[in-house]
């Protein structure tokens, strides 16, 4: 290793240190400003990072553009170039408050990590996110027919998530006593192993859907693990059991074990969809579902304030903006329009602050 290496590596030891204690990053955040930065290093043939000027930030941006990536474009997205500069910028922005780099890097010189104002547009925008339907939804659930305990799990899953509004990584490391069952509250508690975004102790309980079969399936679920002797530690739901070998699966019996990752309950979720004929939804859609049905009430905004808690929000912005109205479609914003231009002063209608911040953004990029 040369000395320009070990400079390199040490510093940043130092940030990852940094962004940990100080930032509150938790690991996997980290991780992504470690592969940002290993990307200029590549770019840059691991020079010294004292040697940062705004002509090689400029040259980054332009390698990033034509780096061969595993995509059908063969190169890499403007959203993961975009991510990239932000976290080299970052990066470096801190490491010109550093001793030894305060001579020679300047800030201003950073600015010069980004893409273009139309690029960033549309590396920010996201892509069209397809949520189920209510009736997809129900047809997925009241497809599974139970003649076994992995039937029984699956059903009790997919309800679950759908009347709690939860992560699957948190839903998938539930213990047992993490249900009350007299006040139907869930502690996703991270000290007992819960796994929430960012570490964070969420109280949640059972959002009204106007359905009631999904929580009599999910208390149907809990009820026979309790009765099956399942410990409070255990999980709620439990991976399937193994066969003889390690590759080898029971097709009626579960475990008492916790699945080793979150992948074995996303699995559920496409196997069931696939099964009912509707196409496979990903977990975090249930979970935009949820608040697309909260949307269609006329909230208060005390209401707002609880839902957006509910789902482990501290910004009602980030419930009814991302994933709430900031969904809205062209033909609801020419429908929102229609009933403000159309209706009398009178009988006029209540937009929340939220409907109208989505409809202007919308409005724009029409």
């Amino acid at each position: 290793m040369t000395n320009s290496n070990y400079k390199n590596e040490q510093i940043k030891r130092q940030f990852f240190e940094h962004l940990k204690g100080a930032g509150g990053f938790a690991d996997d955040s980290i991780d992504k400003f470690a592969e940002a930065v290993y990307q200029w290093q590549i770019f840059s043939g691991d020079e010294d990072f004292a040697t940062f000027t705004k002509e090689k930030a400029s040259k980054f941006c332009d390698w990033l553009k034509t780096r061969g990536a595993k995509t059908k474009s063969g190169n890499l997205s403007l959203a993961t170039q975009y991510n990239y500069l932000r976290r080299v910028k970052k990066f470096f922005n801190w490491l010109a408050d550093q001793p030894n780099y305060r001579k020679t890097i300047k800030k201003t010189d950073t600015d010069f990590l980004r893409l273009s104002n139309k690029d960033a547009r549309i590396a920010t925008s996201g892509t069209t996110k397809r949520i189920p339907t209510f009736d997809e939804v129900k047809k997925i659930i009241e497809s599974i027919e139970v003649e076994n305990e992995i039937d029984m799990r699956d059903r009790a899953i997919l309800s679950f998530s759908l009347i709690s509004g939860m992560r699957i990584s948190a839903i998938a490391t539930l213990r047992i006593k993490n249900f009350d069952r007299e006040s139907e509250l869930i502690d996703q508690n991270p000290g007992d192993g819960v796994q929430t975004k960012n570490s964070k102790k969420i109280l949640t309980t059972f959002f009204p859907i106007g359905w009631g079969e999904p929580k009599r399936y999910f208390l149907e679920w809990y009820d026979h693990q309790l009765a099956r002797g399942a410990r409070p530690d255990e999980p709620i739901f439990p991976s399937t059991l193994k066969g003889f070998s390690e590759k080898s699966y029971s097709k009626t019996l579960v475990s008492k074990e916790f699945w080793s990752n979150a992948g074995g309950a996303r699995k559920i979720f496409e196997k069931r969809c696939i099964n009912a004929g509707v196409p496979y939804f990903h977990p975090h859609s249930f979970r935009h579902l949820i608040v697309a049905i909260m949307s269609q009430t006329r909230l208060t905004e005390e209401e707002k304030k609880a839902v957006s808690l509910n789902l482990g929000h501290d910004n009602v912005g980030t419930t009814f903006g991302s994933y709430g109205y900031g969904g809205m479609s062209p033909l609801d914003a020419v429908n929102i329009v229609k009933k403000i231009t159309t209706t009398s002063d009178e009988e006029g209608i209540s937009i929340s602050p939220e409907e109208k911040s989505a409809l202007l953004k919308l409005l724009k990029r029409l």
